[in-house]
C-alpha cells in the first residue's frame, strides 16, 4: 500500500468521509483543510467531475465532486454536513465535495485490509483496502489512482 506511516510506529492517520450511505479514508497527508462549502463558479468546458472552481485565500481551486468520480447520483439538496476537503496530489491542490468529514482515525497498519483484485491487473484500483470493523467498513481510497484514472488531476 502507498499510505505512509504517520501515527508512530506501524500506524497510519487518516481522514474519514461520508459520500452517499458509504464511508471512505483518505491518507490524513494528502488533506490540507476541510471547509464548508464555498460559492463555486462554473468553467465551461471542465471535465464531468469537475464542478467549477472556488477561491480560498486569493487562490483558485478546482473544485471536484467525489459522487461523480464514483459513479453516484448526485445528492438531491446540499446538506449541513457537505464540506470542502482541499486536498494535495503532488503540488496541485484541489476542493473535493463530500457529503460530511467524519472523523482522523488512527489505525495500526497490520488493521488495514487489502482491497480485493477488482480488475485485470493492467490499472491499480483506486481502492487500496479497507479498515474498520465488518459493520462499519471505511474503504481507502488512492485519489491520485482515482483521479487520474478520470483525467482531472495530472
Amino acid at each position: 500500500m502507498s499510505v505512509r506511516t504517520r501515527a508512530g510506529e506501524g500506524g497510519l492517520q487518516l481522514c474519514a468521509l461520508r459520500v452517499g450511505e458509504q464511508e471512505f479514508a483518505l491518507d490524513l497527508m494528502r488533506v490540507e483543510e476541510v471547509l464548508r462549502p464555498l460559492p463555486v463558479t462554473a468553467v465551461p468546458g471542465a471535465p464531468g467531475v469537475v464542478e467549477g472552481v472556488v477561491e480560498v485565500r486569493g487562490v483558485l481551486i478546482p473544485v471536484v465532486n467525489l459522487r461523480r468520480c464514483l459513479g453516484l447520483e448526485p445528492a438531491e439538496q446540499p446538506t449541513r454536513t457537505e464540506r470542502l476537503m482541499i486536498c494535495l496530489i503532488g503540488r496541485r491542490r484541489f476542493a473535493l465535495r463530500v457529503d460530511a468529514a467524519l472523523e482522523v482515525m488512527r489505525v495500526e497498519r497490520a488493521a488495514l485490509r487489502p482491497a480485493p483484485p477488482l480488475r485485470d491487473g493492467t490499472e491499480r484500483p483506486f481502492v487500496l483496502g479497507a479498515v474498520g470493523p465488518p459493520s462499519r467498513l471505511r474503504l481507502l481510497l488512492d485519489l491520485k489512482v482515482l483521479l487520474r484514472d478520470r483525467r482531472e488531476v495530472n
